[in-house]
């Protein structure tokens, strides 16, 4: 694995990236931080297996400090929690949204109140902060074993409304009415037991899962607070930058 080539080469620094949704349970999130937002029990992340794999990334990168590299010395490694990215190279968050509309005649169904905020971040100021954790690792030394939520200034607001620029560039729009999140996920849960209990003789591919219905029915954001006072992480692309590259990709993507 990645740590273990490092200790073994002798890297000096590493900085692994995590996800957000290692804290995300069943509750909201409303500015969380790195002190306030506990990690769920195994059986509690709202997303089955990507986030529990992503913690236990950094429990082992979080207990680098003991262990020395192949040298003596020991490997500096910090944690960034990413958001759900968009942008250049996005082949899933916005991406699901243009596809579904795209197989429904144009139109992105609409699911929940609106009420729900979401915070989503530009995949280049992600990859800045990178940069940023990297630098002031070289900076001091004595930094090491620390997680970091990254936001940068994208607006916090409702996914669905996130999505409308992306869905007008391509010729799609929302859907005038919404529906009932407590029925579609309810819905989607019956369809999901259906599909398990069948799946011994008949394989059954949803459009949709109950955890993606919830997610984004969720208020979940984060304060970059730490990032900034001790990466000295600032975003280098404002919203308007991000939005208006993000529509040249989104405008021309192949969503087939």
């Amino acid at each position: 694995m990645v740590f273990n080539a490092c200790i073994k080469n002798n890297v000096r620094r590493l900085v692994y990236c995590s996800t957000v949704d290692v804290a995300v349970g069943s509750q909201p999130i409303l500015g969380g931080d790195e002190d306030n937002t506990p990690v769920p029990p195994p059986d509690g992340f709202m997303f089955p297996g990507y986030p529990e794999t992503k913690y236990q990334g950094e429990r082992v990168v979080l207990n680098s400090s003991r262990v020395l590299r192949q040298d003596g010395e020991q490997l500096q490694t910090l944690i960034l929690r990413a958001n759900v990215l968009y942008g250049e190279l996005d082949n899933a968050y916005v991406i699901s949204g243009l596809k579904g509309a795209n197989q429904s005649k144009g139109i992105l169904r609409q699911i929940g109140d609106g009420m729900a905020m979401f915070q989503q971040a530009y995949a280049g100021n992600t990859a800045w902060a990178f940069v940023c954790a990297d630098r002031a690792m070289r900076e001091n030394p004595e930094l090491t074993s620390q997680a970091f939520y990254v936001p940068d200034h994208t607006p916090v607001q409702n996914s669905f409304n996130f999505m409308r620029p992306y869905l007008e560039a391509r010729g799609f729009r929302l859907s005038e009415g919404r529906l009932s999140y407590a029925l579609v996920h309810s819905a989607v849960r019956v369809a999901e037991v259906l599909a398990k209990g069948l799946s011994p003789v008949y394989k059954m591919n949803l459009p949709v899962q109950s955890h993606s219905v919830q997610y984004i029915n969720t208020s979940i954001y984060f304060s970059g607070e730490k990032a900034r006072r001790v990466l000295g992480y600032e975003p280098i692309f404002t919203p308007y930058e991000a939005r208006q590259a993000s529509l040249e990709y989104y405008k021309t993507v192949d969503l087939s």
